[in-house]
């Protein structure tokens, strides 16, 4: 009985947050483009209730609009390279990691992913605007983040641009 109660406030749970992200009326904080040798990757937008950064924490919203076509498994190697690099060691990164080439679409140029991560610090991907999966509140999750809104990131002037620092 109990644990049909603990699911039960849980699909609740997310359902609220889910309607609660839905109602939020974004503001940009930053935006900034991915460009790779020759090519430009991605141009990525922030957004916050109130457009401002102040950490990685919900609700917030990563916009990343492609300019080429990628393969959902690419997109989930790059995720574990730029964890090796930043030095995300964690036992549940490699499963994680494995959930990501599942649930990475194949990209064209023009599609989009978004992260919406809520004021739980649950995420909801979403592809072309349909969401494709939730995350819970992890480690990972916060990791995943941190590609382009840490200090640790790899790629500082764009995540400068992106959180409003440059």
């Amino acid at each position: 009985m109990q644990i049909a109660r603990h699911i039960i406030l849980t699909v609740l749970l997310v359902l609220a947050s889910a309607g609660h992200a839905n109602e939020i009326a974004w503001q940009e904080v930053g935006k900034a483009k991915l460009e790779v040798l020759f090519w430009d990757v991605y141009k990525a937008r922030l957004y916050t209730e109130s457009g401002t950064f102040n950490g990685i924490k919900g609700p917030l919203k990563l916009d990343l609009t492609y300019y080429l076509d990628i393969k959902g498994e690419d997109l989930a190697k790059e995720t574990a390279k730029q964890w090796r690099k930043m030095g995300f060691r964690h036992p549940d990164n490699k499963a994680w990691i494995a959930d990501l080439y599942r649930i990475f679409p194949n990209l064209q140029k023009g599609d989009s992913l978004t992260l919406i991560l809520s004021q739980q610090n649950q995420g909801s991907l979403l592809f072309n605007g349909e969401r494709i999966h939730q995350f819970e509140p992890s480690i990972q999750l916060n990791q995943f983040l941190a590609i382009w809104l840490s200090e640790q990131s790899t790629r500082p002037e764009l995540m400068a641009k992106l959180t409003g620092k440059s």
